[in-house]
């Protein structure tokens, strides 16, 4: 099967399934942490969120376990994601993995694994059903962001 492609997307705070977006650093207000990247709901999706190098921007790449042709993310996407962030300019101090954890834990282990160990074994946050996302605190660090 043809891997899917994920492609561009420039709704950073709506990005769909198999796109990826990125924007300036939105800093908090009132002390809260605000998203700067944000993913669309997911049900059996995770995000991957990372700063450039200058840390003056934010990505977030939104891939589904499987697409609206019933391609499943595979071990071959994940040089894609690779890709994606390599020429992006990402830190790899920064990435962290939010979403539907355990769906791909147990649909698709291997992919999954593997997409982590070329991440670098990122931190990982699991949530329910919800909207995702990435920001700053108040410390400027990135955090996973999320609304039930």
């Amino acid at each position: 099967a043809m891997p899917s492609t994920i492609e561009f997307s420039n709704t950073p705070l709506a990005i769909p399934e198999r796109t990826w977006a990125q924007a300036e650093n939105v800093p908090p207000v009132d002390g809260d942490t605000q998203s700067t990247v944000q993913f669309t709901a997911f049900t059996s999706c995770i995000g991957i969120c990372a700063r450039n190098d200058a840390g003056s921007r934010v990505i977030g790449i939104h891939l589904s376990v499987a697409d609206d042709q019933g391609n499943v993310f595979a071990v071959n996407n994940v040089p894609q994601v690779s890709e994606i962030l390599q020429s992006w300019g990402f830190d790899p101090a920064t990435v962290f993995v939010i979403g539907q954890v355990a769906v791909w834990e147990e649909s698709i282990p291997q992919a999954y694994q593997a997409l982590l160990t070329t991440l670098g074994n990122p931190q990982v946050y699991s949530y329910g059903d919800g909207q995702y996302g990435g920001g700053l605190n108040l410390a400027s660090v990135l955090v996973p962001t999320y609304v039930e």
